[in-house]
């Protein structure tokens, strides 16, 4: 993918110019030729210019801060809404606010996302509609053209899994008429959504160059349209789509060692990593608020967020009390070389010898204690809201996409000498076997899910399950539930799940029973987001959603 990142910075510079047309129709001044500038007319003229405008659709996807898997906005956000971290009060009033549902259609990272989503349709919609000014064969035209229908359907998933009904734009929008039209109801954007993983499959390769790694390929394709028909409950569809991706020419497979997919070993590598977003070192790591300028950080700031104090971070979170006694629900038998599961040691901090184990030192030698009381004056201000347990199950804190991988001392600041060049894994394989086992179970397919699940358990040092000790649908289901928790704790994929799995009273009384910050305020709308005011403000024609009025 090295080629996104060299084109990005010009090519953004011909999209601001092309934006005017979202405000209206085409200026009178682009009559007006001058031969030094860069137009519409001028741009689409060979493969490089493809190449060029397929990188920006990218871009706004793929932003470090401000975008659904932007650090101080999705990727906040997404894992505070869910009920497996606790939000430290007084920071983002943005985040708090979704945290605890009390957003509004005024809430600033939910319409930075929605905006930014839009942002790649309408970049997307720019090469589809230009692309046949540019003498390609017909193998690549397909293929780049899969590529940004990939990018535009993935976009769309975001907007319909989190806003519902939104307005489906399919071409560049250069007339009034375009610019205002009413939301689509849900089950048409759906359609689109699978319309464009379909095609991308179909016309994406199998695998990509080493100089390439991180686009999009006919296996992300074939992830996205599985989780599509997975969130639609069409499970026949999910489960035969998502088997393609465990054969064939796909050669996916997990990473022995789980918490290698969170730090920058393997990044070009990963048989684990079906899509990627791909980070450093690319710009200035200290200044990535510009974000698509020339010289922006394209590093991966999350470690900023998450980690203590004592290893340079903000520490915005805490592990729930209910994630760490599921990774502590099953032992490893006697004589493992952990006695928990081993995804816990990539996904939590604590002190190991309270719990039998030898104790381990982070950040160029730091101890847990240290660690905790580096980040003590802040859990404080937890209470007395919320009484947070720090005598037995409380006393731990995140780990996972800190840089704590790295030894430094300082190493989740961001303004030291180490940032963070991680890739963020959106799509791992093993979500694809979690996703196909939950599809068969409902179809009834119990072999194949007990397969796929069992691949999940022995990765993490856990024994096979029989089918005698899952003998049938709601068995298994309760186990493919208990371990995608535990593979995804902390990577945007909790609050989808509860969504997909419960009823809105029956989640509400789960996040009551778990304590969830803000359970009381949950309401059935808050399964979405609502459009953004700016939003409704600007079209004439869009309308909230019933949800929300």
């Amino acid at each position: 993918m090295k080629y996104v990142y060299k084109k990005i910075a010009f090519i953004l510079s011909i999209f601001l110019f092309l934006l005017v047309f979202v405000s209206g129709c085409k200026r009178a001044f682009l009559d007006a030729s001058n031969p030094n500038e860069i137009t519409e007319q001028t741009f689409w003229k060979n493969e490089n210019d493809i190449q060029a405008a397929v990188a920006a659709v990218y871009s706004p996807l793929r932003l470090p801060l401000y975008s659904y898997w932007g650090a101080f906005t999705g990727f906040q956000d997404i894992n505070a809404i869910g009920d497996d971290v606790v939000t430290i009060p007084g920071e983002e009033p943005a985040t708090w606010q979704i945290a605890t549902f009390t957003n509004d259609p005024n809430n600033g990272d939910a319409s930075s996302t929605f905006q930014k989503m839009y942002m790649t349709i309408y970049r997307a919609n720019l090469v589809i509609a230009n692309i046949d000014k540019v003498p390609l064969d017909a193998t690549k035209k397909a293929s780049y053209l899969g590529e940004v229908k990939f990018l535009r359907g993935l976009s769309y998933f975001i907007l319909v899994s989190n806003y519902g009904d939104v307005p489906l734009r399919l071409k560049p929008t250069e007339t009034s008429d375009d610019q205002f039209i009413p939301s689509s109801k849900a089950e048409d954007v759906w359609k689109q959504v699978v319309a464009d993983f379909t095609d991308a499959a179909a016309s994406l390769p199998a695998q990509r160059p080493g100089s390439e790694y991180g686009r999009a390929t006919s296996g992300s394709a074939l992830a996205y349209l599985g989780k599509s028909y997975l969130f639609q409950k069409d499970y026949p569809k999910a489960e035969t789509t998502l088997a393609k991706l465990q054969q064939s020419p796909y050669n996916y497979s997990l990473l022995t060692d789980y918490g290698r997919n969170f730090t920058n070993q393997n990044k070009s590598n990963n048989p684990e990593a079906v899509f990627q977003w791909v980070y450093g070192p690319f710009g200035d790591p200290t200044n990535p608020w510009a974000e698509e300028q020339s010289n922006s950080g394209m590093f991966q700031y999350f470690a900023q967020l998450i980690g203590p104090p004592g290893g340079g971070g903000w520490f915005k979170y805490v592990p729930d009390v209910s994630i760490v006694k599921a990774y502590m629900q099953e032992p490893r038998i006697a004589g493992s070389d952990t006695k928990f599961d081993k995804r816990m040691y990539a996904s939590l901090f604590w002190k190991q010898s309270e719990f039998g184990e030898s104790d381990k030192t982070w950040y160029a030698g730091s101890s847990f204690d240290k660690l905790w009381a580096s980040a003590r004056p802040k859990i404080v201000r937890l209470y007395p809201a919320f009484n947070h347990d720090t005598t037995t199950y409380g006393r731990f804190l995140i780990r996972k996409m800190t840089n704590s991988w790295s030894s430094n001392a300082n190493a989740d600041n961001y303004w030291g000498p180490t940032p963070s060049d991680a890739n963020y894994i959106i799509m791992r394989y093993a979500e694809i076997l979690l996703m196909h086992a939950e599809a068969a179970i409902v179809n009834g397919n119990l072999p194949a899910a007990l397969s796929d699940i069992n691949t999940i358990r022995n990765r993490a040092g856990l024994v096979s399950k029989t089918s005698a000790q899952l003998p049938d649908k709601a068995s298994m289901m309760t186990e493919m539930k208990h371990q995608k928790q535990l593979e995804f704790f902390f990577e945007q994929k909790r609050w989808d799940d509860l969504k997909r799995w419960n009823e809105p009273a029956d989640l509400k009384q789960l996040f009551i029973q778990k304590g969830k910050q803000g359970a009381n305020n949950f309401q059935p709308k808050n399964y979405i987001f609502p459009i953004p005011s700016g939003e409704i403000q600007t079209n004439n024609k869009l309308e909230q959603n019933p949800l929300w009025k």
